[in-house]
């Protein structure tokens, strides 16, 4: 049998539970618009009933507030991290290849395409007039111009690559920084929760950053049961492949350390590697990190670099300074000028006739004479007097001109093959960033080697022009290249980068998309509604005043009992 206070219990388990709903959606209300945040609700439940005599029934108590639960699904937190640390990586690809398409700046008026077109179109002239200094001062000014062009784009991506390992040094600061912040989170967490409590804002506060980390590198979440706990306590384990970056209160750091050995013979000075504080090797599949060290570091392979294009701007030196050096030492210049004179400061590669020998003075100079397998002599000396030199290993060969080449690049790293009327060299690849022309060229416009053919004192011929018209032919050598002329070979490296840009533009869009998707379901799950929690408000509020009458209610029936019964006669 119930008292007559059992009224009163009641209606002040209902007062409190309703005053502590209107306290979490006041706190739902002043977070509507705080990031990660993940609206709460209280659980309730009611209080045990007791046994009523007589078979009556039971009677109930009131309402328990059982615990505050925050409004999460796990999976969409899972799901949107996958997608986050894609994007990461592909926003870092796509940022780098954009500032790459800036470098080569083409189609434009001041690409190297149109610097190469204004250089053919003065050897042109200079076929047509092959005596006027002003328009052998011309071909020497374009050739300094199209060296010039090809050393600032190559010197802009040098640039890059470094600022690109700056980019990772930050990357991986920030996500020492988060690991940081969840370990310490962690161990707030736990220690509020050991009691089975729930710490529901500092856990928002732990998956924001787990959200932000995510886009950094690929990640491992993983809730691990605390034994012996009450109520299924648990910790947060982050792994990074396989390894661990945050477990509990602690967190292992990731090092920068200068570069020991070069991945390629293009690397910039000191470059960094990551690595774990414990020294061990660092490793991670996606994520800004992966995009970022590809984009500094690979030469090959389908997630092409900053070395690749390097790498490209100096074959591109290499192969067309040689072609060009060999048609040029063809030819005779002005008085005094002889033959035999190379244009560019790459490698020099002449045909001579069968027998040749050597001045002392050529000698001296680094010249040398290699003979091909057909028989056919050559005069031989580049830029680094280590001597172009015939010779195709057979371990290099494949089905195209530039698998062998690159098969070859890969097993010899900084030199390349060129190929001349059907013959195989190799030689030291130029640093595209200190092609010029030839100090002889540079010294006398007399050397420009614009005649075939030489009078009795072994100059230019008055008016012969057709070495300067066989050069000026180079423009159009299908052969030059694997991908065709000279300019087809930069047609198809803009190409190339163009398609890749544009894949990492949509893979950003895409994964953009799903993100966006994904974030919606999650905000329709976790997200505050200003009108449903207005709803809620009003629904508490009203219970708390219904409680609050209640009371008044019972009060007045006490009221009756004690004041108002027993009082007749009186």
């Amino acid at each position: 049998m119930s008292g007559s206070f059992f009224g009163l219990n009641i209606a002040r388990s209902g007062l409190f539970a309703s005053q502590r709903a209107l306290q979490i959606t006041g706190h739902n209300i002043a977070n509507a618009g705080t990031p990660g945040y993940s609206r709460q609700r209280l659980n309730v439940n009611q209080s045990n009933p007791i046994s009523l005599p007589g078979g009556e029934g039971m009677l109930g108590t009131g309402v328990d507030t059982d615990n505050i639960q925050q409004i999460r699904d796990e999976f969409l937190d899972f799901k949107i991290r996958q997608e986050f640390v894609t994007k990461g990586e592909w926003e870092a690809r796509s940022e780098s290849l954009q500032q790459i398409e800036a470098i080569f700046n083409e189609p434009s008026d001041s690409g190297v395409r149109k610097v190469m077109d204004e250089f053919f179109s003065a050897l042109h002239e200079l076929n047509k007039n092959p005596d006027n200094l002003t328009a052998r001062a011309q071909v020497r000014e374009r050739g300094i111009a199209l060296t010039k062009t090809i050393n600032y784009m190559y010197n802009q991506l040098e640039d890059m690559q470094e600022n690109t390992d700056f980019a990772i040094e930050t990357t991986v600061n920030q996500i020492n920084g988060y690991a940081k912040e969840i370990a310490a989170l962690n161990e707030q967490i736990i220690r509020y929760e050991l009691d089975g409590s729930n710490a529901n804002d500092l856990r928002d506060q732990r998956n924001l950053l787990i959200d932000k980390l995510s886009q950094l590198v690929d990640i491992e979440v993983q809730e691990i049961p605390i034994s012996g706990s009450k109520d299924g306590a648990s910790t947060l384990k982050i792994m990074i492949n396989g390894s661990t970056l945050v477990f509990q209160e602690k967190y292992n750091k990731l090092e920068l350390r200068p570069r020991e050995i070069t991945k390629n013979y293009l690397d910039r000075p000191n470059l960094l590697e990551v690595s774990w504080e414990t020294g061990t090797s660092f490793s991670c599949v996606s994520g800004k990190l992966k995009g970022l060290l590809d984009i500094r570091d690979n030469m090959t392979g389908k997630e092409k670099g900053i070395p690749y294009y390097m790498n490209q701007l100096n074959r591109f030196s290499t192969t067309f300074a040689a072609h060009f050096n060999m048609q040029h030492g063809a030819g005779y210049g002005l008085s005094d000028s002889g033959t035999g004179i190379p244009f560019f400061n790459g490698p020099y590669l002449m045909k001579v006739a069968s027998g040749y020998t050597l001045s002392a003075d050529e000698k001296a100079s680094g010249y040398k004479i290699i003979t091909d397998a057909s028989g056919n002599e050559y005069k031989t000396k580049d830029l680094n007097n280590s001597g172009v030199e015939f010779a195709l290993p057979t371990d290099v060969v494949g089905s195209k001109d530039e698998e062998i080449i690159r098969n070859f690049e890969d097993k010899n790293k900084g030199f390349t093959l060129i190929k001349i009327d059907g013959n195989w060299f190799k030689t030291k690849t130029i640093n595209a960033g200190n092609m010029d022309i030839s100090k002889e060229i540079h010294d006398s416009l007399n050397n420009i080697a614009a005649a075939s053919n030489a009078d009795s004192l072994g100059e230019g011929l008055a008016g012969d022009g057709n070495n300067a018209l066989k050069l000026n032919e180079l423009r159009h050598d299908v052969d030059m290249f694997e991908w065709g002329s000279p300019d087809d070979f930069f047609k198809s490296v803009i190409s190339n980068l163009g398609v890749d840009g544009q894949e990492a533009i949509r893979m950003v869009d895409n994964q953009q998309v799903l993100i966006n998707d994904i974030d919606n379901k999650r905000q329709s799950i976790s997200g505050v509604s200003l009108d449903e929690e207005m709803s809620n408000m009003i629904k508490f509020q009203h219970a708390y005043n219904a409680c609050a009458r209640m009371i008044t209610t019972v009060d007045e029936m006490l009221d009756k009992i004690i004041n108002g019964m027993g009082t007749v006669g009186r």
